[in-house]
């Protein structure tokens, strides 16, 4: 099951390559057949993209990285965390540690990603001197139920932790 946890892990994290990649730097939409794709950044609606200077484009794409980076060190750290409950090292402190560290990652990169539409609409209007046409931020309840999954797996981190330690007293007494 967790080989395919792992797969899945790692599929997800070429999605979501793909989906930066295409949403910056082809600026059309896609056609498969009869279907047409548009991918385009948050804050920003479809086709917006293509009416942007190179500069402004790759400006906006250097802004939104931090955000992409952070999600693959959380797939990495979730990886990693996954191989050592496959090989039985479920309470270890680097599996406890693995779960810490992509938990906070997964927070950052939401951080990173509410903020970007914001820092790249400052960036856009005050050092390139461009007037961005439009742009939102906000917080949708998925985020905000994120942020819920983030401390429930900080709470279960610091539960596996306890578990560890109170079973390394236990083994002093027997």
């Amino acid at each position: 099951m967790s080989y395919l946890a792992r797969a899945l892990d790692v599929v997800l994290g070429l999605m979501q390559l793909a989906y930066f990649l295409l949403s910056w730097f082809p600026p059309v939409s896609l056609h498969a057949g009869s279907v047409a794709m548009a991918f385009y950044p948050r804050g920003m609606e479809a086709g917006a993209v293509a009416s942007l200077a190179p500069a402004l484009r790759w400006t906006g794409a250097a802004l939104a990285l931090p955000a992409l980076l952070a999600l693959g060190y959380a797939l990495l750290r979730l990886d990693r965390m996954l191989g050592a409950c496959v090989q039985g090292r479920m309470f270890a402190l680097a599996t406890i540690g693995h779960m810490k560290a992509f938990t906070g990652a997964i927070l950052a990169t939401l951080v990173l990603t509410i903020f970007e539409p914001l820092l790249r609409a400052a960036a856009w209007r005050f050092a390139m001197g461009s007037s961005p046409q439009r742009f939102s931020i906000g917080v949708s309840s998925e985020e905000w139920m994120l942020v819920l999954m983030c401390v429930l797996f900080f709470v279960l981190a610091s539960l596996m932790h306890e578990a560890r330690r109170i079973a390394e007293d236990n083994e002093g007494f027997v």
